[in-house]
C-alpha cells in the first residue's frame, strides 16, 4: 500500500500530473504546481502486503516494538544510507521526467529521513552527538536530487519539534533522561519544545537552495495528536490528551518561531484542519502579520477541496464539506483501505470499502 517511484511507473506518475492539471482547468482554476513526495517509510515500512518490514536509523527503546523491530538487523548500516542518498537521486529524476515541477524530500512524521536527525546513538558518518553527522544524510540526499533533476524545485516538510511517544491512554511513555531520541525538544525535558537545532538545519536547507519548509510535528504513529490535532481518534489512536486548539496554536507557533529566527525562509504552517469554518479568518490574520508565508492544508483538502477558492472569492462555505476531523482518512489506511473522506464524500461513502472500514471500527467483520 505504499506508491514507488521507478521506471516501470513513470508512465502512470505522468498521467497522474496530468490529470490533476486537467481537471484544475475544466474546473476554471490556473494551472495547479503539482509535486511528489519523496520518503523512505523507515520503522513503518510495508513494502509488500504482510508485516511490516521495517529499517530503521538506531534502535528506539519506546518504538522498537511497536514498529516490530527484532534486532539489529534492522538498523541500515553506512553502505546501505549511501545507496539510499543514490536512490533518491532517481526518483528525482523520475519526477521530472513525468513533468512534476517540485519534489518535497521529506523529514518528518518519524519516517527514516526524520529519524537520522536524532540518531544520537548511531555510530559511522550518518550519526552521533553532532548535527553535522545526523544531517549528513539529508543535506546528501538534497544535493544528489540537485544534481540529477536541476530544473526541479526542492522543498522539504518537516517534523520541527517531536515528543515522547505516547502509550494507549495519550501520556508519554516512561523515557530515560536526558532523553536523546528526539530532534527538536529539551533532552533534559522532553515535554519543552527546543528549536535550536532545527532553525540550525532549515539555515542549511535553504543554503542549499531549498525553497519551501513545510512545518509539522512528531508522528501519526506515535502521537497523533501532536502532529494532527483532532477531536475523534483514529482507530489505532487514543483520545486528545488536551484541548486540539492547543495542539493548533503550538503548530502555528513553531512555524512563526522559525520565520522569526530564518527570514528567508519560504515557511508553509500546517495543523489548519481543526479550525474548520475559521480557517479563512485566522489564515488571513497570521498571513498578514508575517508569521509564515502560506498556509498548507492536508485533511481539510480531502473533504472540501475547493474551500481556499471559495474564501478568496468572498463565498460563503459550503459547512457540510468541512472536516470535523472523524480522522477516517487516518483509520482507513491503518486497516489497508483507500483513504479518503467516507463520511462527507459522497464518492467514498458510497463505496464497499466504507463498510469494511465501519466494521473494523466496530471490531466485527464486514
Amino acid at each position: 500500500h505504499q506508491l514507488v517511484a521507478s521506471e516501470a511507473n513513470l508512465g502512470a506518475l505522468a498521467a497522474l500530473r496530468a490529470a490533476l492539471c486537467e481537471e484544475a482547468t475544466r474546473a476554471g482554476h490556473a494551472a495547479p504546481v503539482v509535486g511528489l513526495q519523496l520518503t523512505h517509510s523507515g520503522r513503518w515500512s510495508v513494502p509488500d502486503p504482510g508485516p511490516r518490514r521495517p529499517r530503521v536509523a538506531f534502535r528506539h527503546a519506546l518504538l522498537d516494538a511497536r514498529a516490530e523491530v527484532r534486532d539489529d538487523a534492522a538498523v541500515l548500516t553506512d553502505a546501505e544510507v549511501d545507496a539510499l542518498i543514490d536512490d533518491f537521486a532517481r526518483a528525482a529524476s523520475i519526477a521530472d521526467r513525468a513533468g512534476y515541477a517540485f519534489v518535497d524530500v521529506k523529514h518528518c512524521h518519524g519516517y527514516l529521513l526524520h529519524e537520522f536527525l536524532a540518531a544520537r546513538d548511531r555510530g559511522g558518518r550518518y550519526g552521533g552527538a553532532t548535527l553535522e553527522a545526523r544531517t549528513r544524510l539529508a543535506f546528501g540526499a538534497i544535493d544528489a536530487v540537485r544534481a540529477a533533476a536541476p530544473r526541479l524545485r526542492i522543498g522539504v516538510r518537516l517534523s520541527i519539534f517531536d515528543v515522547v511517544p505516547r502509550g494507549s491512554d495519550g501520556q508519554p511513555l516512561p523515557h530515560a533522561l536526558p532523553y536523546a531520541l528526539g530532534f527538536g525538544v529539551d533532552a533534559a525535558d522532553p515535554s519543552r519544545i527546543d528549536l535550536a537545532e532545527p532553525i540550525a538545519f532549515v539555515r542549511g536547507l535553504v543554503a542549499r537552495g531549498v525553497g519551501w519548509i513545510n512545518v509539522t510535528a512528531a508522528s501519526p504513529y506515535y502521537a497523533p495528536h501532536a502532529q494532527r490535532p483532532a477531536l475523534f481518534p483514529p482507530s489505532d489512536g487514543y483520545p486528545p490528551p488536551e484541548d486540539p486548539l492547543a495542539g493548533v496554536a503550538r503548530l502555528l507557533e513553531a512555524a512563526r518561531a522559525l520565520k522569526r529566527a530564518v527570514p528567508e525562509a519560504v515557511v508553509v504552517s500546517t495543523g489548519w484542519t481543526y479550525l474548520q469554518e475559521f480557517i479563512p479568518h485566522v489564515a488571513q490574520a497570521c498571513v498578514r502579520d508575517g508569521w509564515f508565508d502560506a498556509v498548507g492544508l492536508g485533511r481539510m483538502a480531502l473533504s472540501y477541496p475547493e474551500l481556499p477558492a471559495d474564501a478568496i472569492a468572498g463565498r460563503t462555505l459550503a459547512r457540510k464539506k468541512l472536516c470535523r476531523t472523524f480522522s477516517d482518512c487516518t483509520s482507513a489506511p491503518r486497516k489497508g483501505l483507500i483513504s479518503g473522506c467516507y463520511p462527507l464524500d459522497d464518492f467514498y461513502r458510497a463505496r464497499p470499502e466504507r463498510e469494511t472500514l465501519e466494521a473494523a471500527k466496530r471490531g466485527t467483520n464486514a
